[in-house]
């Protein structure tokens, strides 16, 4: 079946409902064929089932069979319409419109089908709390459907008489009613469904037409050319295309989520068969006590039975909310990927626990590169490892859990004895999915008997600015620290607004002649006051805030505009390059590379005039960081490493990252003129720097001696207050014209 006929289902299917709606009407004030009314009503068991049979082709699985299975009944309905269409013909009548045994056989058999089919479906759960509910859901359905049929089956006698063929077809519009009642309890009982259930509830009228065109036969008994079952027919095919489109919407339209074990919505529907069952039950014995002055036996003992349904079936509910409310409550309180407890229980259990204890919160360092460079399988899997590795190291009596992330906390009873433990654990790798990774942390310890998690907190805020594996204790002076750093921070925030920030530049010089050739760029801040900030105070405020991205990218401009006036006043050859440091924090931003491509090429200066200097503890654990590092070095800017020898794996990283130069930090040129020991680093590094191909800048130059020392040694480039202060850029412009040694 085509696409375009498809989208003419359900236009076709109004358009014949409306019609019957119009032949009714019409025929009761003339007459006509009664042949006529029959059109609309073969098309709409036809189009129903053309749609049911297109809707399995385009579905698989468990909802293919169910719409294989509903389109042939839909079928025999057809076949059982155009047999009443004969039946009309053939039999003659003066009352009620004959229906012979082969109409109803046919009725009866599609009725029988699509039950067949509907419960055939799967509804989601099969727990015994949940088959309990389903039995007595059709328990309380059947019992209204036999106090309904009770008064039903006395209007039809009195009706219809009792005859064979009456009784038959009071046999086919119980079948097709209970058709309608078995979908509403599927919709109702199910807590999910393959097909959406607006296409059940779509299906559910049809049920409902079988009694209905019993009913409406009376009603047109006076229009002989007209007949009930004709009238209910089109919308029959009206409610099945309806059905059918609504599928293809499900299927073309937005996926939605699925409904889960714990979906309380969906469970929540079922508790709408009672209520449906109680108020239809109540407003039937109503109308037929208005109606008749009293309730037969099966209406009251109906009644009676419903109720005890009703409490049976809520009592079982009840219970299933209860331990569904456990589980709800369980995992409210345990962390889902490790199984330990969750921030909730832990702040609960410190609020909660009495005399002295201590409270150790743990974050490890470096998670996001772990995460990022081996993947999230192998970050699970290295926090389900460390929290086993709590959970043994706590013992029987601690509380151990994840708050979130990459970090944990401990409730330990007493003092901390357990903390020399944890980090000597440390020292031994964790199998990770495969993988051998060592672990560096963070930990914050309180120890006393109230407000002990915040002050942990506080702890591991001042354990997580430094490097390594560090231990912080609390005590009151952290209070003070991170308050002054608090103040720091919102200072520096409304400085870099006011323009409070300047570079000054440290030459480097070749030697032995002292000629300036670079400039390393050094931020300073001067606030409004007049008073001055170290950088010592405020660069770590600025890492550990994230300002440090806002205050490098201006630093980087800064330096870059200053490098083209430089070029300007003095030619493109009076600096061989110009540095600016790059910290951590900057290095993990993704837009780093973008941001020094730009100023570049805002201010006109070759890539291989700028050289950005990194520390070695950056780069050291690799991941974003190096991929960063790597992106700079393609724009042809030359990378340093600053401080070189004091961090991780220096040598390693000589192969791994692209470096241009080292810069020996001052504790090796300290130890120059001294003992051979002392000597040793420096002379090697200047060694494997020549073989490798590298620049090498000697830092902290404070005497003639050392400047001396280290042009024997191989040295050419060096900076240090023995050439000269870090100074503004007027300074470094009378040097440039000068063109003098900065120093003999």
């Amino acid at each position: 079946m085509t696409a375009r006929w498809r989208d003419w289902y359900l236009p076709v299917a109004l358009v014949m409902a409306g019609a019957e709606v119009l032949l009714i009407v019409l025929g009761t004030h003339v007459g006509f064929s009664k042949l006529v009314v029959w059109v609309p009503a073969v098309a709409g068991p036809a189009l129903a089932a053309a749609a049911f049979h297109d809707a399995g082709t385009r579905t698989d699985g468990h909802l293919r069979r169910f719409w294989a299975s509903v389109a042939p009944a839909m079928g025999v309905v057809l076949l059982g319409t155009l047999s009443q269409v004969v039946d009309i013909t053939t039999m003659p009548y003066t009352d009620i419109p004959p229906i012979g045994t082969r109409t109803l056989l046919l009725y009866v058999a599609g009725a029988l089908l699509a039950v067949t089919g509907l419960l055939r479906m799967p509804g989601g759960g099969s727990s015994w709390p949940r088959l309990i509910t389903a039995v007595l859901d059709v328990a309380v359905m059947l019992v209204i459907g036999g106090i309904a049929a009770s008064e039903y089956l006395g209007w039809f006698t009195d009706r219809f008489g009792v005859s064979a063929s009456a009784w038959w077809l009071n046999i086919a519009m119980l079948a097709v009613g209970a058709m309608s009642a078995t979908v509403v309890v599927k919709i109702m009982a199910a807590r999910s469904t393959l097909a959406p259930r607006a296409t059940l509830w779509w299906l559910a009228p049809i049920g409902l037409c079988g009694p209905l065109s019993t009913v409406l036969m009376t009603l047109l008994g006076p229009w002989p050319h007209l007949n009930g079952s004709a009238a209910v027919f089109p919308f029959i095919g009206l409610f099945g295309t309806l059905a059918a489109h609504r599928q293809h919407r499900h299927l073309t339209g937005p996926r939605k989520r699925p409904a889960r074990p714990l979906d309380l919505p969906a469970y929540r529907r079922g508790t709408v068969i009672p209520l449906f069952a109680t108020g239809l039950t109540s407003v039937l014995v109503a109308t037929v006590y208005l109606r008749t002055g009293h309730l037969s036996t099966v209406q009251v003992a109906g009644t009676t039975l419903l109720l005890l349904l009703v409490v049976a079936r809520q009592a079982v509910a009840l219970r299933e909310n209860g331990t569904l409310l456990n589980t709800v409550a369980r995992q409210a309180m345990h962390d889902e990927l490790t199984g330990l407890f969750s921030r909730r229980y832990f702040a609960a259990a410190v609020a909660g626990a009495t005399g002295p204890h201590t409270v150790v919160l743990i974050d490890l360092r470096e998670f996001r590169t772990v995460n990022d460079g081996l993947g999230s399988a192998v970050g699970d899997a290295l926090l389900i490892a460390y929290g086993e590795r709590l959970t043994a190291l706590g013992g029987e009596h601690a509380v151990v859990a994840r708050l979130g992330g990459d970090e944990f906390g401990l409730l330990l009873p007493g003092s901390a004895e357990a903390i020399g433990r944890l980090l000597a654990a440390n020292a031994e790798p964790l199998n990770a999915d495969g993988h051998e990774v060592l672990v560096e942390v963070s930990v914050g310890v309180a120890e006393g008997t109230t407000d002990l998690y915040r002050q942990a907190e506080t702890a591991l805020r001042e354990a997580a600015t430094g490097t390594g594996a560090r231990v912080v204790h609390y005590d009151a002076s952290l209070e003070q620290r991170l308050t002054q750093r608090a103040t720091v921070a919102a200072d520096l925030h409304r400085g870099l607004a006011a323009g409070e920030f300047h570079l000054l530049y440290q030459p480097i010089v070749e030697l032995p002649q002292g000629r300036i050739v670079g400039v390393e760029s050094l931020v300073r801040w001067s606030r409004a006051d007049g008073s001055i900030v170290s950088p010592a105070d405020f660069i770590p405020v600025a890492e550990d805030t994230g300002l440090i991205v806002e205050l490098g990218a201006w630093i980087l401009d800064t330096a870059c505009a200053q490098a083209a006036e430089w070029r300007r006043l003095h030619g493109p050859d009076a600096l061989r390059s110009i540095a600016v440091n790059v910290s951590a924090r900057q290095l993990l931003d993704p837009c780093l590379p973008d941001l020094v491509a730009a100023a570049l090429a805002r201010h006109g200066v070759p890539a291989a005039q700028l050289t950005i200097e990194i520390t070695e503890t950056a780069v050291f654990a690799g991941g974003r960081a190096l991929a960063t590092v790597n992106a700079l070095s393609r724009l042809g800017v030359s990378i340093a490493l600053d401080d070189f020898g004091t961090g991780h794996s220096s040598l390693g990283l000589l192969r791994t990252c692209p470096v241009d130069a080292i810069k020996v930090d001052k504790s090796f040129v300290d130890g120059l003129n001294g003992t051979p020991q002392q000597e040793a680093i420096a002379i090697a590094l200047t060694g494997i720097a020549q073989s490798m191909g590298l620049r090498t800048v000697a830092e902290g130059v404070e005497t003639e001696a050392q400047a001396r020392r280290l042009t024997e040694l191989g040295y050419r480039h060096a900076q240090g207050f023995h050439f000269a202060r870090p100074m503004p850029p007027a300074a470094i412009d009378d040097l440039l014209r000068a063109e003098d040694p900065v120093a003999a």
